[in-house]
């Protein structure tokens, strides 16, 4: 006696469909001003322009009057600080005298 078992028939599969990240529920694009005038950038913002946690950011109003968040500079701070902090002690430094003595 045979089975009776017939093959199946292969299933055409149809190519998926790329789509854009559906956005969770609850989330938004927006965010309130805290009580100490802290903003929260909704996380699908920063993957945007790719900004991550302890990025400096610069905040500059334009002239239409927009606030334009743009990544701060990259550049040493302890460097500037240290530049800054002992700048009175030259104050009665003259340079043009020490190039002088330097010349003879």
């Amino acid at each position: 006696m045979t089975p009776k078992v017939k093959a199946k028939k292969s299933a055409k599969r149809s190519i998926p469909k790329v789509k854009e990240p559906a956005q969770r529920k609850g989330r938004t694009s927006t965010s309130r001003l805290s009580s100490k005038n802290q903003l929260t950038v909704p996380v699908d913002i920063l993957r945007r322009v790719g900004l991550e946690a302890g990025d400096e950011v610069e905040f500059v109003v334009n002239d239409a009057g927009f606030i334009e968040v743009l990544r701060a500079p990259n550049v040493n701070r302890g460097l500037l600080n240290l530049a800054g902090k002992y700048g009175e002690l030259f104050a009665d430094f003259d340079l043009e005298a020490e190039r002088d003595s330097w010349e003879r």
